[in-house]
């Protein structure tokens, strides 16, 4: 499987072509993931991971008094005497991220001036963008190296570059574009080992064990993969588990095959990779078993706990290649999501039946099928370590699809190997596909075009909000704010405080960032009856004293009448002249919403 032999190029205009396309993915890649870049609302998790960016902590809000918008923002401030061990100082003493991509983005941030005071959200989300667009050409020598097949690399790259999954991801401001990066980067690093493993066919010369100098980049890419996510270590191990089948297979017929030069450098790649996860061991006990750790859990008494898993899977799988409209309103976007379901269904039940049959062409030779193992293993792997964690740990890591970054290079490798397969016929022969529903026929070329287009409009559907849009909504919830309130508002946030790391008032400063970006008080438009004030209501896991005596004191200190909005609290405050109004939620930020009238002594 290479590239056509009809083109016959000269190897050095052939390896100029692959450096040419291998760029124009990355282009078109770091085009879908700059674009719209701050038309979303940055929501909670990307909150935190600026505030610990900018090297602040978010304790520097004041707590439990009433405050002012820019008060409440101070952890979104950039400070000049802010350094990279400030940023890592906090981050470890508040949140459950390892420091290399916050010390990374810290430097990043720097060379990007502050906005109205704060934080550029542009700059936040640009760093994400280059580097998942750098997992293109990662993903490209991940295909290239996994298949021995130029055509493969290209085919992962493109499609890489066109992900939905992979743009959104990018598109956040937070630290899954750098894993993802390194992932791939591993990935790569795999597949070279892997092959110094293989027993050659006949007539082939033995395949060489990879060098020191190679052992030691893939500890270091590892380490550094680790230093970014902890999750990353699920790769790694899923890896890990392709080469024990490897060695399973091998050794059954000649155990000392697994004591030869080859598998003893891979042992010490697998020994320095341990001993560079194992030095974060101290800081991963000491948030083990906070609410940051424990938000996954699942209860798998209940039976429909035990479908949702694989249902999530599935979606994500999907959603890696292609994504209909989901987010639309009106009759139009009833409409834009109907047609664009009719159209993507059949393009991805045909691709999974291409993807079947490219499977037994791919067999046909050794060179296919050891990609196939290789790839296909490390794909297979690391969803059934997925699952073993869900239901063994009882903790949901396919919600959210977030933590699909640990395979979602493996797949577009998988996918791109397998779709090579066609790429040779242009014209229309054996390999020719029959469209759905109709006796025409289309080349096997044309057919892997169509699906790359399919995940390009995907992609396009992601940048422009109207699919994977974000769960919170803060705008929607400043707009409830202003048109419900009828007089000053006064928003309230009940936070507890534990012993184990804890990030603090997140939500709340990510409706203050949305108000200042786009409902600032100062604005003529705004259309706020004063400037909303805030509250953080800390709640300690041992108070010295009630905690009901600070909330008391807040707001008996605050000039009434006011609207307060309550998040996620639904407490009697009658005895504060607050009368309850409603319990609801509005883009996604559940509240009560109190009046609280002139206070009136007993």
């Amino acid at each position: 499987m290479h590239l056509s032999k009809s083109l016959r190029l000269p190897k050095a205009l052939r390896l100029s072509s692959t450096a040419l396309w291998v760029a124009v993915w990355f282009l078109l890649a770091l085009a879908l993931r700059l674009s719209f870049l701050v038309g979303k609302p940055l929501w909670m998790d990307e909150v935190s991971t600026v505030i610990f960016t900018l090297g602040n902590s978010s304790y520097s809000v004041p707590l439990d008094q009433v405050i002012d918008l820019n008060q409440l923002l101070i952890p979104l401030q950039p400070r000049s005497e802010a350094t990279v061990g400030s940023t890592i100082h906090y981050l470890l003493q508040e949140n459950n991220h390892p420091p290399a991509y916050f010390a990374l983005a810290h430097l990043w941030m720097k060379l990007f001036p502050a906005v109205e005071g704060m934080a550029s959200p542009w700059a936040a989300r640009a760093l994400p963008a280059l580097l998942g667009a750098l997992s293109v050409p990662a993903v490209y020598l991940a295909g290239w190296l996994g298949f021995r097949s130029v055509l493969a690399g290209q085919i992962s790259a493109a499609l890489m570059a066109v992900s939905p999954f992979g743009v959104a991801m990018a598109q956040e401001a937070r630290h899954y574009g750098m894993a993802t990066l390194l992932v791939s980067l591993g990935l790569a690093c795999f597949a070279v080992g892997a092959w110094s493993l293989r027993q050659p066919q006949t007539g082939e010369a033995p395949p060489k064990p990879i060098s020191v100098a190679f052992g030691l980049l893939w500890v270091g890419v590892n380490a550094l993969a680790f230093a970014t996510h902890y999750f990353t270590a699920l790769a790694m191990l899923a890896q890990g588990l392709v080469l024990a089948a490897l060695a399973w297979h091998q050794g059954r017929t000649q155990l000392q095959t697994l004591g030869r030069r080859p598998w003893r450098r891979l042992y010490w790649v697998m020994l320095g990779t341990l001993a560079a996860c194992l030095a974060w061991l101290p800081v991963l006990l000491n948030f083990y078993g906070s609410s940051q750790s424990s938000n996954l859990a699942i209860d798998l008494s209940q039976p429909r706990q035990w479908l949702d898993p694989i249902a999530q899977m599935l979606a994500g799988l999907i959603f890696m290649v292609i994504t209909p409209i989901t987010r639309a309103q009106g009759t139009i976007g009833v409409v834009a999501i109907v047609l664009s379901v009719l159209v993507l269904l059949p393009v991805l039940l045909w691709l999974v039946a291409r993807l079947v049959t490219a499977r037994y062409r791919l067999s046909q030779s050794g060179s296919g099928r050891f990609g196939l193992f290789v790839m296909g293993g490390f794909v297979l792997a690391a969803i059934a370590l997925f699952f073993a964690v869900t239901y063994g740990l009882a903790m949901d890591i396919t919600r959210g699809h977030r933590y699909n970054f640990v395979f979602h290079p493996g797949v577009m490798v998988l996918l791109g190997g397998l779709l090579a397969s066609y790429w040779p016929d242009s014209e229309g022969n054996q390999r020719s596909v029959r469209l759905p529903f109709t006796q025409q026929k289309i080349s096997g070329r044309r057919s892997v075009q169509v699906i790359g287009v399919a995940g390009l409009a995907s992609a396009v559907f992601v940048v422009s909000n109207l699919a994977f849009a974000k769960y919170y909504q803060p705008a929607d919830f400043v707009r409830t704010l202003q048109t419900e309130s009828t007089h000053p508002v006064l928003v309230g946030f009940a936070n507890p405080i534990e012993a184990k790391p804890t990030v603090i008032g997140l939500e709340l400063l990510s409706i203050g960032w949305e108000i200042h970006r786009h409902f600032h008080p100062e604005h003529p438009e705004s259309q706020w009856l004063a400037p909303p004030r805030f509250f953080i209501w800390a709640l300690p896991s041992n108070p010295a004293s009630p905690p009901e005596a600070k909330l008391a004191e807040m707001l008996s200190t605050t000039a009434r009448p006011f609207d307060l909005w309550f998040l996620h609290a639904d407490l009697d405050l009658s005895a504060y002249q607050c009368t309850k109004l409603e319990r609801s939620s509005s883009g996604s930020h559940s509240y009560t919403h109190y009046q609280c009238e002139t206070f009136e002594s007993p």
